[in-house]
């Protein structure tokens, strides 16, 4: 019971860190542009795109995911991951600066993770149910969007300019041995159900059968997000092309 203790204190602190980080992100961006690692958010538009990423990864992660697993609720379960990865796309494809932040190495450790993470999350989702497997996602893989976050930018610290980096060439790999440590001990504290507040339902839970209405604000706010998504990615293109002074010829319709 004491480990049980001690890893749900570090787990809970590690989480804690990122929440903070991404908190003090988007502070930056909308305040202090300045002092951001990533210098594409601040541009107002990316920010925002990176302030809703937060709302729906902490609500994923601490609301709708546990909710979905204690009531064992797939709609809602896989509603939610399903909003993480609209969230997510547009930040990976345009505001992902990885490699120039920690270096090529973690950029490709976080590339290859991630095709790992949609892989498995599209193979757990087209085998039978299982409240264990969503557990383990849900406590492993999401959680992970925090838990690496306070110990990489702090690693990130030693190498952080290029002088640095020329006199201390290895800080970059002891970073990564860092996360994928994490990586690492947060599978095995989740698998072996180490985590005090992260729980599997008992077998004397009955699913959630979900109503009509359900399915509808489901899907509903699913099409919402998207559809905001898409817009918000068109504005930022906007705005990339009006900051080199050569705005497009021709526009579509704003909306």
């Amino acid at each position: 019971m004491i480990l049980k203790y001690f890893v749900t204190i570090l787990y809970s602190m590690l989480l804690a860190g990122g929440v903070f980080v991404g908190a003090r992100q988007i502070y930056q961006g909308f305040r202090k542009p300045g002092e951001l690692l990533n210098p594409l958010f601040g541009n107002p538009v990316a920010i925002r795109l990176f302030t809703v990423h937060i709302i729906v990864v902490t609500s994923d992660l601490f609301v709708i995911g546990p909710l979905a697993v204690a009531h064992k609720s797939t709609l809602y379960y896989w509603g939610g991951r399903v909003l993480l990865v609209i969230s997510s796309l547009p930040i990976a494809a345009y505001l992902n600066r990885n490699p120039q932040s920690f270096g090529n190495f973690i950029g490709r450790w976080v590339m290859f993770r991630n095709f790992f993470e949609y892989g498995i999350h599209i193979v757990f989702a087209a085998m039978p149910v299982s409240w264990f497997r969503y557990y383990l996602l849900l406590w492993w893989l999401v959680a992970y969007r925090y838990l690496d976050v306070g110990p990489r930018r702090l690693l990130q610290k030693l190498y952080n300019t290029p002088e640095k980096r020329a006199a201390r060439p290895w800080a970059q790999y002891v970073n990564w041995v860092t996360i994928v440590a994490i990586y690492i001990g947060a599978f095995f504290a989740v698998f072996y159900k180490q985590i005090l507040f992260a729980t599997v339902p008992g077998a004397n839970v009955h699913a959630h059968v979900p109503r009509g209405w359900e399915v509808g604000v489901v899907f509903g706010v699913n099409f919402v997000l998207a559809l905001f998504e898409w817009v918000t990615i068109r504005k930022y293109t906007d705005s990339l092309l009006k900051d080199t002074g050569n705005p497009p010829q021709v526009t579509a319709a704003h909306y």
